[in-house]
């Protein structure tokens, strides 16, 4: 790994990116006063930077901590259910960003992570882990195999990362020298104080984990349980975004998939021992997917998390796992039959609770400030990993789309029986379906390789996307499957497979805009 000297080309282009209502670390510097005295101050810690760059170590001053506990979920007296954030100095975390930029440069360099680690990625996201999980049990789905998905719940991941093997495992992939000694320096003598109101603890240091709210400390947590991403899993997947890790397991019937399932978690759990992580058998869940509801397991159908050397198939006291009907992952909900019923219903809470909000502001706010309020409150809920959910059957989208006209209304002072059509064109916004068309299409285009020769064929002949021939209604409305067959059709009338993603968009948009709602539902029923 290179450890080369910054400049203050690359600072400034660092301090520029700063978010200026950061939170202060204990120095009391806040962002703003960088920012605006950058010219000043870029020489000063350019030098300062490059003198801990070249001794690989990192500055003390810089390592000290104020932590502010942040409520998770559950019962708000329990201290088990708040995240500790780390709230550290803008001038650490400059020098995170150098120190984190070089460790990526590697790690990419080499392909080192694993391609399913989703989590703290460039080009990977949240949705891209629920597709992948979603494609895999779709696809097994598809070949007439039973599906178990463990959630795994790891119990505070990155505050009980172990140093010394963090350290062993950066030296493994080839991290030694100078920068492992900055790597060392930076975790080692980490001191902290929590902060709660105006209450302040004693200050205390820190012997175990990387810091929450740090820059660098989600690369080397990828680094740490990078292992647990490519463990040997018979008729197993692991699926993992930092620490929210998902294991499907697949076999041609239920015994089967759970013998697999069950050995994969003893195979984990084991991987957890040896480098001091825990998982939490009591918030660790799984769902069994399947077609119909006739085909799903028994009700007494349970997983074991076999911590003893028992013979299989004989008397246990080891922990059960919770089976459940649905599970929230990622901020979705994902249900045993696929259908979307509870991911549907939770953003129809979710935005109905909105128009209280609208009524208080569209007394003060004019027509383009309650439009920007509307895409960072409303748009953003109903378009998030919506190619995951969005081909849900036409009345659970439709209740979705009532929920947001009833906003839309709201914001415009409309009636209740105000024309459909008439009301997207006031706000020039898109409805929820033609959001997810938009949404799938763009991505089906953006995993396409332009093909000139293909392009020049018969488009009414050829297809573009080469589609599989599925039985199950249920796999049929998976991205999997559906998304080449929605851009195979749309490919026909508006022949965007050599448009570029911007011309694409354009298109796409200008079009689905002139679709009535039944045009539209028709278009894309699978």
């Amino acid at each position: 790994m290179a450890m080369f000297d910054t400049d203050a080309e690359e600072i400034d282009c660092l301090i520029r990116g700063l978010r200026l209502n950061s939170a202060m670390g204990w120095d009391g510097i806040p962002a703003t006063v960088i920012y605006s005295a950058r010219n000043i101050l870029i020489p000063v810690i350019c030098h300062v930077f490059n003198l801990a760059l070249a001794s690989g170590v990192f500055p003390k001053v810089f390592k000290k901590a104020v932590v502010h506990p942040i409520h998770k979920s559950g019962d708000r007296d329990s201290v088990n259910n708040y995240r500790p954030i780390s709230v550290l100095s803008i001038l650490s975390k400059l020098l995170e960003k150098i120190l984190n930029k070089r460790l990526l440069d590697y790690l990419c360099s080499l392909n080192i992570l694993a391609n399913n680690q989703y989590g703290f990625r460039s080009g990977k996201n949240t949705e891209d882990a629920i597709l992948e999980l979603l494609d895999s049990v779709a696809q097994n789905l598809n070949n007439k195999q039973k599906n178990i998905a463990v959630f795994l719940d790891l119990s505070k991941a990155f505050d009980t990362v172990s140093v010394p093997l963090l350290l062993d495992k950066l030296d493994t992939i080839g991290i030694r020298g100078l920068p492992l000694d900055m790597f060392r320096s930076y975790l080692s003598d980490r001191s902290q104080i929590v902060k709660i109101g105006n209450h302040i603890s004693k200050e205390a240091f820190l012997t175990y984990g990387v810091p929450q709210g740090s820059v660098l400390g989600p690369t080397l947590f990828l680094v740490y349980i990078n292992d647990l991403c490519t463990l040997d899993l018979t008729n197993s997947k692991v699926i993992a975004y930092a620490d929210d890790t998902v294991i499907l397991v697949h076999g041609s019937d239920w015994n089967e998939a759970r013998l697999y399932a069950e050995l994969a978690l003893q195979t984990i759990m084991k991987w957890l021992t040896q480098n001091l992580l825990t998982l939490n058998l009591n918030k660790t869940t799984f769902i069994t997917f399947s077609p119909r509801k006739a085909s799903q397991p028994a009700p007494s159908f349970c997983l074991t998390a076999h911590s003893c050397h028992t013979v299989r198939g004989t008397f246990c006291g080891c922990t059960k796992i919770v089976r459940s009907d649905s599970i929230k992952y990622l901020g979705v909900w994902v249900d045993s039959a696929l259908t979307w019923s509870d991911q549907i219903n939770s953003l129809v809470s979710r935005v109905r609770k909105l128009i209280f909000v609208f009524k208080n502001l569209r007394t003060s706010a004019n027509f383009s400030t309650l439009r920007t309020v509307y895409f960072a409150l409303a748009h953003s809920i109903l378009t998030y990993c919506i190619s995951a959910w969005g081909g849900a059957g036409k009345c659970l989208m439709l209740r979705l789309e009532r929920a947001q006209r009833a906003v839309l209304k709201v914001m415009a002072y409309k009636p209740f029986r105000f024309p459909t059509k008439e009301l997207y064109r006031l706000w020039k916004l898109p409805t929820v379906r033609h959001s997810f068309v938009l949404s799938t299409v763009l991505r089906k285009h953006s995993s396409l390789t332009y093909d000139p020769d293909l392009s020049r064929r018969k488009r009414k002949t050829d297809r573009v996307c080469p589609t599989a021939v599925v039985k199950l209604e249920i796999v049929r409305r998976q991205f999997l499957f559906y998304s080449p067959v929605l851009y195979n059709r749309i490919n026909k009338v508006l022949n965007i497979y050599p448009c570029a993603s911007r011309e694409c968009k354009r298109l796409l948009d200008d079009w689905l805009a002139t679709l009535a709602y039944e045009e539209l539902e028709n278009f894309v029923k699978p």
